[in-house]
Formats: structure tokens, sequence, C-alpha cells
């Protein structure tokens, strides 16, 4: 099944460079783009330039007429869902190869750097999920794909869509293993990472692989690593009733300097 990149767009700055992301993203997977704009059942929640005579069409419209223009090969749909956007995206996200989205929509908070919707969706589903931060990265150069690795546990799904990220973009990967453990330990869990590594490298052997194993919390070491990533993937277990995010992961959403790649555990 040729499953969708899916994007959703609430006409915010964020949400619109989601969308623009998700198309590159669709044209490098050779997928389709699925454009979803969630729109509220009572007609009196309506945003304003949503109010006219069909809800959210224009806005449609215009995300699909802009895409066209700077993508023309792309493969695209749009679509309205009249539900509450987590329970949409949420949904669409069953039946997505990707799902893509701005860490913040046009109705949260401006001190927020994470809206409820992205936190819930990148817990929830069952597909990878990729949050934008609301600030543009910065001028490093972005030359590299990161991912947060756990040497002793390993997460195969989410060490399999960065091997391949790498590979679409032509970028090195840099697989990342923190923990408190003291600097004269490192020599050991350098090792352990390299040995969690050698499937994928042998599956891979096109990508380049650069193994980091350094002391520190695992958080703030990944925050650190986007910095220079075009992409920084972890993995996440696989959605409780709770759906809670674990704090490495809750702290990349907040503070990453590039897009962040959740992907589930089977």
């Amino acid at each position: 099944m040729d499953l969708p990149v899916t994007v959703g767009i609430d006409g915010s700055e964020s949400s619109l460079a989601a969308a623009d992301w998700a198309a590159r993203e669709a044209l490098l997977r050779d997928r389709p783009l699925r454009v979803l704009h969630a729109l509220p059942l009572m007609p009196h929640l309506l945003p304003a330039r949503a109010a006219g005579g069909r809800p959210g069409g224009d806005l449609l419209h215009e995300v699909e007429h802009v895409l066209a223009m700077r993508h023309p090969d792309l493969r695209m749909r749009t679509e309205e869902a009249h539900d509450a956007a987590g329970a949409a995206l949420l949904a669409a996200g069953e039946d997505a190869d990707l799902l893509v989205l701005g860490a913040r929509g046009s109705d949260g908070f401006p001190e927020l750097r994470v809206g409820s919707t992205a936190l819930l969706l990148a817990a929830r589903t069952g597909c990878p999920t990729v949050v934008l931060p609301v600030e543009p990265p910065g001028p490093h150069p972005r030359d590299l794909v990161v991912v947060g690795v756990d040497a002793r546990r390993p997460a195969e799904a989410a060490l399999d869509f960065a091997f391949a990220a790498a590979h679409r973009y032509g970028l090195p990967l840099r697989a990342v293993h923190a923990g408190s453990v003291p600097r004269a330990d490192l020599g050991g869990e350098a090792a352990l990472l390299a040995g969690a590594l050698e499937p994928w490298k042998a599956a891979r052997p096109e990508v380049e692989v650069v193994a980091d194993a350094e002391s520190g919390g695992p958080g703030r070491v990944l925050v650190e690593a986007s910095a220079k990533a075009r992409l920084l993937v972890v993995g996440r277990r696989p959605a409780g009733p709770a759906a809670l995010l674990g704090p490495v992961v809750h702290a990349v959403l907040h503070h990453a300097a590039c897009p962040v790649a959740v992907v589930p555990g089977a």
C-alpha cells in the first residue's frame, strides 16, 4: 500500500513550515502527501480566517497551491476532518507512512515550545511522527542525522528509521549513547554502542556512521547534538493507556534545534 506522508495544518506559521517539510520528505520517499486540516464541529469555534462559506477551504486551497508551485512533482491530496485536531491526526496516523506537524499550533500559548496536540501525537501515533520546532533552525551547518541509542537496549525501529533517513539525505549518521558514567568507563560504553550498531552498519554499508558514547544526561546530550543536525531521531516505547513520553523524548521535543522524529517501538 502506498501510504502517504501526512501533515496537519491549522494556518499557523509552524504548521505551514511543517507542510513544506513534509512535501520534501514525501518526494524523497516517493510517497503521496496528505494535507489534513481539522475543524471543530461547532461553527462558533472556527478561526476567523476560516469563517467564510466553506470552513477551512481557503486555507487548504492556498497550501495546495503553494506546495504545487514549489514541488511540481508532488502527488498530493487535501482533506478536511470535522474533529478535534488530536483525534483527527491520531486517526490519520493509522494509515500513514509518516506524520508531520509543527510543535505548536495557532491556538497555543506563545510561551509554550510544544503544544498539547504535538505531545499527544508523539506519544500515541502508531507511525513515526516528526515534530518541527517553533523557532527556525539556526545558522549552523545541518550535515548530520543524529539518533539517540541506548546501547544496552537499542530501539530497533528508531535505528531502522535513522539509517534510512541518512541514506535518503546522503548524510552521515551520528549515533549517540549517553549516560551518567565516569569518563574513565566510556571505553566500555563505546564498545557496547559499536556492537549495537553493527547489524545496521552491515545492512547499510553506504551510510557513514559516527558512534559517540558520552557522559551526561541523554536529553541534554541529544539537545546539544541537534544544533548541527538535519534530523534528530529518538525511539519510544509502544503507547500504553497513560500515553506518557519518557524524559528524554520530552526534553528533545521541547529543546531540540531541529526536527525531531519520534519512532514507536514494536
